[in-house]
């Protein structure tokens, strides 16, 4: 799940190395950001302690199963690009990208190239990041301050509103109607301090019916505040799904992470909410053990705990004491075997300049080596699939967040569930 400790000044030790991470305070503190309604924490703090004490944690009422071809097969992968990623809001952002007219970033992970700008009115506006002249990618990364995009091909021009602009040598395209040839657009939403679009023109959505009700959980953190700190972009040999599977149960934690995070959290114990679509787990941590005896008006969820929380399709966010990460995973294009991890660590604004820099690279950096021991294994266990010795997967009755996550894909692909 993560390397956090849940203690202030906790030390996390990558296989023998162990290393302190600094300023551990909680955004929430000094009148910073605000945290999960209190009783929500009281709520699922009582959850924690009760299955603590029974030695159990809270069990569906069955196992189920999963077909393994959900992670192999083409024409599954196919529907997956179609419907998932360009029928369904995708998280595309980031507000401390778009926070002045003329800012703009190009999201080239999802199977729709896309490019959100906020224009010079202060709306954020999102187009297909294609030329209409030849089809050529406009622009690449991020920048602060475009009026126009300019094709680097035969440079035809657009503004931050889509328009076209400019044609150079525009007598061989004499009766071509200007305003017919505009940037394609999407419909654009900003929200919780994220952005989302969805590659539809022309469709609509809103984005708390799509959030199910984890819109109160983003609102309380006021994300908005938060800035991007660092980007790393991960390409691996496995389905985007058995990436994000790795976020949804703490059963591996004390095998796979035995020599790094697995001390930290309580086996087997985590906290799953269903929220349309999308989902929250809370890993606990061995810490939350301090808040018995203690009243319940001081109790606080978050430094004895991890807050997962999947944004349907495709976006996890993992919201920690000091910082917040997101994954923002995609399918490799044309690939069922390959998938592009998109990691953030976000970092509360008023930080980025006053925090050691090494805190935050450290931050990065001490993530992603839990993430390769994740990766490691889902290379094989893609591997192992497309090898067709193993026709389908068991989710245990403490790994609900697994089978919601690929119920929802089902019943968005229209699909039936394993017989």
């Amino acid at each position: 799940m993560d390397e956090r400790d849940g203690s202030p000044g906790g030390d996390f030790c990558p296989a023998s190395r162990c290393s302190r991470i600094i300023a551990r305070r909680y955004p929430g503190e000094d009148g910073g950001q605000d945290r999960m309604k209190h009783p929500t924490q009281v709520r699922l703090i009582r959850e924690a302690l009760a299955a603590i004490e029974r030695g159990s944690p809270p069990l569906a009422e069955t196992f189920t199963k999963n077909r393994a071809s959900v992670y192999t097969d083409p024409r599954r992968a196919a529907m997956e690009r179609e419907i998932l990623f360009g029928g369904y809001p995708i998280v595309v952002g980031f507000s401390s990208e778009f926070r002045a007219p003329g800012d703009y970033a190009a999201d080239d992970l999802s199977p729709m190239p896309t490019l959100v700008v906020r224009n010079e009115r202060g709306e954020l506006r999102a187009f297909a990041n294609i030329c209409r002249h030849r089809g050529a990618r406009l622009v690449q990364g991020t920048g602060h301050g475009a009026v126009r995009f300019t094709c680097p091909y035969h440079a035809w021009s657009y503004d931050t509103d889509g328009r076209l602009r400019a044609i150079p040598d525009e007598y061989g395209f004499a009766g071509l109607e200007r305003e017919r040839c505009g940037l394609v657009e999407f419909p654009v939403a900003e929200k919780y301090g994220m952005v989302w679009a969805i590659a539809k023109p022309g469709a609509r959505f809103e984005i708390d019916e799509h959030l199910g009700g984890l819109a109160e959980d983003l609102e309380s953190y006021r994300l908005d505040s938060f800035e991007l700190y660092e980007r790393r972009v991960l390409r691996r040999p496995m389905n985007w799904k058995l990436v994000s599977d790795t976020f949804w149960e703490g059963y591996h934690i004390k095998v796979l992470h035995r020599a790094t995070i697995a001390p930290l959290f309580v086996r087997n114990l985590a906290l799953f909410e269903p929220f349309g679509k999308n989902h929250r787990l809370v890993g606990v941590r061995t810490s939350i053990e301090k808040l018995r005896g203690r009243p319940e008006n001081e109790w606080d969820l978050l430094p004895h705990a991890t807050i997962l929380m999947n944004l349907f399709p495709n976006t996890v966010a993992v919201m920690q004491s000091d910082h917040l990460e997101v994954f923002r995973i995609f399918p490799a294009p044309g690939r069922a075997d390959e998938s592009i991890t998109e990691v953030n660590v976000l970092v509360p604004r008023r930080n980025t300049a006053g925090a050691p820099e090494r805190q935050w690279s450290r931050v990065m950096e001490l993530l992603l080596g839990v993430v390769e021991e994740d990766f490691a294994v889902g290379e094989q266990i893609q591997r192992n699939f497309e090898s067709g010795a193993v026709g389908e997967v068991i989710y245990g009755r403490f790994e609900p967040a697994l089978e919601h996550f690929h119920r929802s894909i089902r019943d968005a692909l229209g699909e039936r569930a394993p017989g």
